[in-house]
């Protein structure tokens, strides 16, 4: 299939999502059984259930426990996009302009949050936690997160800047989140103790170890999207 870099169970998923976009599968399909599809795609039963769990969360299949599978009736947004949902070039300029924002934003928000502004933030780490315990994206959590910080500053052309850039912003905290799934040394989990590094420097009023920790956030979601993008 010419992409190296997948494991077997992202192959499978990538060729179920591939017959649901070309009409092969439609919603409220029941897929074969697990068995079933081991044989078909002549690969083991434990890559046809991680290719089946990614699925789910991905919300484009449904598990029915003692039913089976069944092809979601409607698809996630940014679902035919596949991995590849903005541009590479489009990846950097984003992740370029939340670094020179958000950053500064952090910083603003050491010296002008007030426990109104810490509550939101909290809220949304709750938010992000409680999509970790149910393994499921949590990217619109993510984005009330960084908004929160934002908003914290009382600066509205700030808040607009990162407003302006909300849709991508969700795209690629999707994308982050899909790709981190498919990898056995990161998970959700990381992205979210990140997030509280962020907020507890917040908290602190330190200004080095917020601006450090965003910096160091926002660096890691480059690596991971760049990497993928590569190639």
């Amino acid at each position: 299939m010419g992409i190296s870099r997948k494991k077997v169970y992202e192959e499978i998923a990538d060729l179920i999502m591939k017959d649901i976009r070309d009409g092969v599968l439609n919603p409220g399909d029941k897929l074969p059984s697990i068995t079933g599809m081991a044989e078909h795609y002549q690969v083991s039963s434990a890559s046809i259930r991680e290719a089946l769990n990614t699925l789910s969360v991905m919300d484009v299949i449904e598990v029915k426990h003692g039913q089976g599978s069944y092809i979601k009736a409607r698809m996630p947004l940014g679902f035919e996009h596949e991995f590849e949902i903005i541009t590479r070039k489009d990846i950097e300029n984003l992740l370029d302009l939340r670094k020179i924002i958000e950053v500064g934003c952090v910083e603003l928000a050491c010296s002008q949050a007030e426990e109104a502004d810490l509550k939101k933030m909290q809220d949304a780490l709750d938010k992000m936690r409680t999509a970790v315990m149910n393994n499921e994206l949590g990217e619109q959590a993510d984005y009330e997160f960084h908004m929160a910080i934002a908003e914290s500053t009382g600066n509205q052309m700030l808040i607009d800047l990162l407003g302006n850039v909300s849709e991508k912003m969700i795209e690629t905290m999707k994308e982050t989140r899909r790709i981190w799934l498919y990898e056995e040394k990161k998970s959700i989990q990381k992205i979210f103790d990140e997030h509280q590094a962020i907020h507890e420097a917040v908290e602190k009023r330190n200004v080095k170890e917020a601006t450090g920790a965003m910096l160091s956030h926002l660096e890691e979601v480059a690596s991971v999207l760049l990497t993928r993008h590569d190639g």
